[in-house]
This record gives C-alpha cells, sequence and structure tokens, in this order.
C-alpha cells in the first residue's frame, strides 16, 4: 500500500501569493548619485537599525538609515 496516496499532487496544491517588498539603494540628496563611500557604521543600534555616514562622488556627506 503506498503511504503517500492521500497527499496532493504537486499541480492540485493551493500556493499563496506572496507580498512584493521593494527596496531602493540609498541615493545623493545633491546629484541623485549612488556611488557611495561609507566612512562610520554603527551597525545594530540596539533595535535592529544601522547607520552609515557616507559621502557621494560629487563630495556631498550624509547619513544612511537603514531600518
Amino acid at each position: 500500500m503506498n503511504e503517500h496516496a492521500h497527499e496532493p499532487k504537486p499541480d492540485q496544491l493551493k500556493r499563496t501569493r506572496l507580498a512584493t517588498v521593494t527596496v531602493e539603494r540609498p541615493r545623493c540628496p545633491t546629484c541623485g548619485g549612488v556611488k557611495l563611500h561609507k566612512y562610520r557604521t554603527l551597525a545594530d543600534q540596539g533595535d535592529g537599525s544601522a547607520l552609515w555616514w557616507v559621502q557621494c562622488s560629487c563630495g556631498r556627506r550624509f547619513r544612511v538609515l537603514l531600518e
């Protein structure tokens, strides 16, 4: 006797649609560039977020907060 006879075939399984979450690259607020040099990092601030201090190739310095 086949012990797997009661299981549905793969084509009969209902699949749940997964939500899509998009993530964009950090961009310079001055020029919109994505070539950023990270010169300081706080990897974990206790809540799972990270803080980067970056400098764009245009010279602008700013912070990036990853939550």
